[in-house]
């Protein structure tokens, strides 16, 4: 996958043609940034942040939503480097807690099958979590998954999820407006979320932490935008995340089938058409977020949206800012998992 070479030419054409998708879907708020060989490329902020017309900003946050588990995922394979995880040893080796499931399975679970959807968990389920196939035989969506790991990396390392991604990623990439943890400062800077009909469904005046997912959370808590995600796009074009080579070859390897056409690796979906693409979605109400990068060519798109009809949005530049030829498999892949 490339940006297009129109527009690393010409970058002025790149704002008319994200206003008018914007115009044509319906999008209040975008932030936007395209990375060439590496390097930033492009980056801008369009739109509205809030219900009163405020213009988007470079410092706007948004809900990232699963695009955290990109993150989480690299610091987990990070700590393998270190020593301090084993990737294929169960958790509830490690774990010094209850079981969060009597189904005795449940002690079968791996970080890799929490990395890969293959721990048999669902999405989001209370307690006792019911198992539906045997670790590692399957596929299945698990934030659930990525919020285990998550206790037991805390707990092996003996500090929280935001000190470590700050220790590994915020401080040394300068991603500096991140956080995991609902601040007010974060509130402050917060975009309204907007829904089908271009009415305000959030506004995050409050830390969450009810039901069975609450912040920090490795699955869906990063405060951010597009100019600070592409921090880390950067960081992973460049040095692999600070992995190991052969840490970062098993991140993009296939581990799990999703689709016949969307494979999963350890903290990113895969393309079969597309080897060398690494690639997220997030999707939580009022926020729409994509994270697209190519290993080989180096480049890459992010694009974070403020609005319930962001997919389409995300889904369109694909199409229009690169060559990319992975974008109906995986829009097949999201549609079906909402």
């Amino acid at each position: 996958m490339q940006i297009r070479s129109e527009f690393l030419q010409n970058p002025e054409a790149i704002a008319p043609l994200v206003r008018a998708e914007m115009e044509r879907v319906g999008i209040p708020g975008v932030t936007l940034a395209l990375l060439h060989k590496g390097e930033i490329h492009y980056a801008a902020a369009f739109g509205v942040k809030d219900a009163a017309g405020s213009p988007m900003t470079e410092d706007t946050m948004f809900e990232s939503a699963s695009l955290t588990k990109t993150l989480f995922g690299t610091l987990v394979l990070r700590l393998v480097d270190e020593g301090k995880v084993g990737l294929d040893r169960p958790i509830m080796d490690v774990l010094k807690a209850e079981p969060w499931s009597d189904d005795p399975r449940f002690a079968l679970i791996t970080p890799r099958h929490c990395l890969c959807h293959a721990c048999g968990m669902p999405n989001w389920q209370a307690k006792p979590i019911k198992i539906h196939f045997d670790p590692g035989s399957q596929f299945c969506y698990s934030g659930e998954g990525y919020f285990l790991l998550q206790h037991m990396v805390e707990q092996v390392t003996g500090k929280g999820l935001e000190s470590l991604l700050r220790e590994y990623f915020f401080h040394p990439l300068g991603m500096n407006g991140c956080a995991v943890d609902w601040t007010p400062e974060i509130g402050a800077a917060f975009s309204h979320g907007f829904g089908e009909d271009g009415s305000v469904v959030k506004i995050r005046d409050e830390r969450s932490d009810k039901d069975e997912a609450p912040e920090p959370n490795a699955a869906w808590s990063l405060y951010a935008n597009a100019f600070e995600m592409a921090k880390f796009q950067q960081y992973m074009l460049q040095e692999h995340g600070g992995l190991r080579p052969e840490t970062f070859q098993a991140q993009h390897t296939p581990q799990n089938q999703a689709t016949p056409e969307i494979p999963w690796g350890l903290g990113w979906g895969l393309s079969v058409k597309e080897p060398s693409i690494l690639w997220h979605w997030g999707d939580n109400g009022g926020f729409k977020s994509l994270s697209l990068l190519d290993w080989e060519t180096k480049d890459a798109l992010c694009v974070y949206t403020n609005s319930n009809r962001g997919a389409a949005l995300w889904s369109s530049l694909g199409r229009l800012l690169t060559d990319t030829t992975s974008m109906d498999d995986i829009d097949a892949f999201v549609r079906a998992n909402p």
